[in-house]
Formats: C-alpha cells, sequence, structure tokens
C-alpha cells in the first residue's frame, strides 16, 4: 500500500492506495465515520474494512475527507464530503479501467455516504455498512436500485441501534429493492473496541464480500 495524493475540489485529499496484483481486479473504496467525532482513515474500523478488501484482493483505497490531518481545507459538510468521495469514486476507477466492479464500505457516518453515494453511481455492484450513525433517519434520496449488501453492528450494540438496523434493513427494502443482509459480531460494541472484536468483525466482512464476489448472479 502507498500513500497518494488526490486532487479534490476543496484541495488534496490525502489517501492510503492498495494496488491488487490480479488484471480486472474488482476496486472498493473505504468511507471513514464522522470526522467531527475525529474519525479518519487511520482509525481501528476504517484499517480494518480496507484490509478486508485488500486480502481479498481487491484494489482499494481510502482517504480522509477535506480538513481531515493531512487532507487540505476545512472540514466539510456532508455535501463537500460526498464531493470528496465521487472524487475517490473517480480516481479509482480511471486507475482500474479493466476493472468491472466497485463496492463501497463505510463505518458511521460513513455509512450513510455508502447510500448516498451508491444512489448517484449505478456501477456499484455491493456495499458494507458497519455500524450506521444512528441519528441520521433521512433517507429520502432513496429510489429503486435493486442491490445486495452487508449490515454489520456489534451484538452489544445498545436496543436503539439493532432496532435502527431493523429499520434500515426495512427501508431500504422498501423504498431502494435493496436486501441487507445483517450480521451480529459477538461480543462486540459500536467501536469494535478490542482487538477481538476487531479481528471478528474483519473476518466477517471478509467472509462475506468474498462470497459475494465470487457468485456473479449476486452482482
Amino acid at each position: 500500500m502507498v500513500d497518494v495524493i488526490i486532487s479534490g475540489e476543496g484541495g488534496k485529499l490525502h489517501a492510503v492506495y492498495h494496488k491488487s496484483d490480479t488484471p480486472g481486479a474488482p476496486v472498493a473504496v473505504v468511507l471513514s465515520g464522522n470526522p467531527r467525532q475525529k474519525c479518519h482513515m487511520n482509525d481501528r474500523t476504517s484499517y480494518a474494512m480496507f484490509r478486508a478488501f485488500m486480502d481479498i484482493g481487491f484494489s482499494v483505497v481510502r482517504f480522509n475527507y477535506r480538513g481531515v490531518n493531512d487532507s487540505e481545507g476545512s472540514i466539510g459538510t456532508a455535501a463537500e464530503n460526498m464531493l470528496d468521495i465521487a472524487t475517490v469514486i473517480d480516481w479509482i476507477q480511471n486507475k482500474n479501467e479493466d476493472s468491472d466492479r466497485i463496492w463501497l464500505a463505510g463505518n458511521q457516518m460513513g455509512a450513510w455516504y455508502v447510500l448516498q453515494a451508491m444512489m448517484r453511481r449505478p456501477e456499484v455492484s455491493g456495499f458494507v455498512l458497519v455500524s450506521p450513525d444512528t441519528t441520521v433517519s433521512d433517507f429520502q434520496f432513496l429510489s429503486p436500485r435493486p442491490n445486495r449488501g452487508l449490515l454489520l453492528q456489534g451484538a452489544n450494540e445498545g436496543e436503539d441501534a439493532k432496532a435502527f438496523g431493523i429499520h434500515l434493513t426495512h427501508v431500504l427494502k422498501k423504498q431502494a429493492e435493496i436486501d441487507l443482509e445483517t450480521i451480529y459480531v459477538k461480543n462486540a460494541d459500536a467501536t469494535y473496541s478490542t482487538p477481538a472484536d476487531l479481528r471478528q468483525m474483519y473476518n466477517d466482512f471478509k467472509a462475506y464480500v468474498g462470497r459475494e464476489d465470487t457468485d456473479t448472479k449476486l452482482l
């Protein structure tokens, strides 16, 4: 993996990129959580998602939104962060023109960004949501977009978080015709705070993406 600089509308974005050795390998973009809550591309959950894609054989990139650590500018609004996400998606697709599959994965606020980006990018073939931010309840942007995805939540997250996950599953099915599989990560909370919790999340993530990637009927 290498550090790269991607030119965005708000300035230069700092990213880390891994290029698969396999020609035509699928690509992935990892979206971290809310930067106003100290989330960034090198936090534990973002790195675990990145490594899962990398170890399956994807070309994958993670990055810091504008104003975060070495990315230029000021911390942006949700709309500005979505512009950064679009820039990074374009960048990795241009770097991998022989690939016809792209996945998105996001944690916390990044999970909501995944859904937003998927509605705008019909080429997205799969996605993973990790412990989504339960304060985001606006899903009016969803429209029919048949697809499949994974929701990962810690088994020890609160009842409100689990209820939100169930609600999200129903909303995606009704409004977007999306089937969302849910896995509760044994013993984990929303931050996957112990090494064992993080390892289990990584394993569950990798198993799902690896299975979906090999079954072309699901893409």
